[in-house]
């Protein structure tokens, strides 16, 4: 499975460049995935038991194709074009078509699901809920439009234990992101910051966000320390540079989204490399800069992952076969992130992902249509093994 490969990868690379050099190579391109099938998959038509001789083929079965929304709060960039580019593959395979959708506020997360939900998706794939996912299951309803989330945590939205009963709610897929935060703010801490800024965007626009945050806050309290300032701005680019003027000594700065735009500049032009750590989330552009030049030490990744696993939820229920738990309840899958330190594991990061983390023939595994014994089960195994 290509997520094993990115293992090796990650390790050869921290252990010698070359070999990074050598399993590299051994990592088969996404893009050598059974694409030009149509349908995706070799999987034999449901039928029953087979009473035809082994020379006789079986025909593969046609999968239906849909139209979809994707909303993404941001259309470009790096992180942006992995998710695109690994839902896509799934959906070429049967001719299923997407229209996109934006928004990072509550307003523009509703008006989104009501603008694709008026050009006649069949489904939607959202992976910035705005907090507001009892509204948007409302109008999906209203409008007879499956939804499934991914990168919100929709277990802790305001209604969540309405709209989880929701017949279009077919689950969602989410990373735990107080625990990256404490995490990446411990490993700071470990690493000597002694004066540790908090930048990002102000409370309430993102649950993701704030969760972060609380993350790293926990890991400062512990640590019998407090942050030196705390820089949520709208204006983001003002606020990194106000940062730096007001506390030239900071030496470590927890960032809850992309570094890439707002703090790598300003932090190289300063002649910071070498003499802080920062951390990054949705990258914007390459985050190799930002680890080449000494100031980049933490980049978090995975969602592309979680979007996939998404996509497979909503197929199924598209196609009358809704992934339920044992009580009948949808799934709302905890996915772990990969938390990344170096240019090495970022390069082998993106070129796993090209064309999708997962390939279109792991991920058929779990398509009902294409496997009759697909299980939610073993879709939740999957996403829990990502990264390890």
């Amino acid at each position: 499975m290509k997520k094993k490969k990115f293992l090796a990868l990650i390790s050869a690379v921290l252990l010698v460049a070359v070999l990074f050099c050598a399993c590299a190579k051994e990592t088969p391109a996404p893009t050598q995935a059974p694409q030009t099938q149509t349908p995706a998959t070799q999987a034999p038509a449901t039928q029953a038991p087979d009473t035809t001789s082994p020379d006789q083929t079986q025909e593969p079965v046609a999968l239906p194709s849909f139209k979809l929304g994707l909303i993404v709060y941001t259309n470009t960039g790096g992180w942006f074009d992995r998710i695109y580019d690994g839902v896509k593959v799934l959906a070429d395979a049967t001719g299923t078509t997407f229209q996109m959708g934006g928004g990072s506020t509550p307003d523009e997360a509703v008006a989104a699901v009501e603008n694709l939900c008026a050009a006649g998706v069949d489904g939607i794939i959202d992976l910035a809920t705005g907090g507001v996912s009892e509204r948007l299951l409302q109008i999906c309803e209203q409008n007879g439009v499956y939804f499934v989330a991914a990168n919100n945590n929709l277990t802790i939205e305001p209604g969540y234990d309405t709209f989880k009963n929701n017949p279009y709610y077919v689950g969602s897929v989410y990373a735990d992101d107080k625990k990256v935060g404490y995490d990446i703010a411990k490993e700071m801490l470990a690493n000597g910051a002694e004066k540790m800024a908090i930048f990002g965007l102000p409370p309430g626009i993102s649950a993701a966000f704030d969760n972060r945050f609380t993350g790293a806050y926990q890991a400062l309290e512990e640590a019998g320390k407090t942050a030196i300032t705390e820089a949520r701005s709208f204006v983001m680019a003002e606020a990194a540079q106000n940062l730096l003027t007001q506390f030239p000594d900071v030496d470590a700065i927890f960032s809850a989204v992309d570094s890439s735009n707002y703090l790598y500049q300003p932090l190289i032009s300063a002649g910071y490399g070498g003499k802080i750590q920062i951390s990054s989330f949705d990258d914007g552009s390459d985050v190799s800069v930002g680890f080449d030049n000494g100031i980049l030490s933490h980049a978090v990744e995975g969602v592309n992952a979680q979007a996939q696993i998404a996509y497979v939820l909503l197929y199924n229920a598209l196609t009358d076969n809704k992934m339920t738990l044992d009580d009948g309840s949808v799934p709302d899958i905890l996915m772990p992130y990969v938390l990344l330190h170096s240019t090495e594991e970022y390069k082998a990061y993106v070129e796993l992902s090209k064309g999708g983390v997962y390939s279109l023939e792991e991920l058929s595994e779990y398509i009902v249509l294409s496997n009759p014994d697909a299980s939610v089960d073993n879709l939740i195994k999957l996403a829990q093994s990502f990264g390890k």
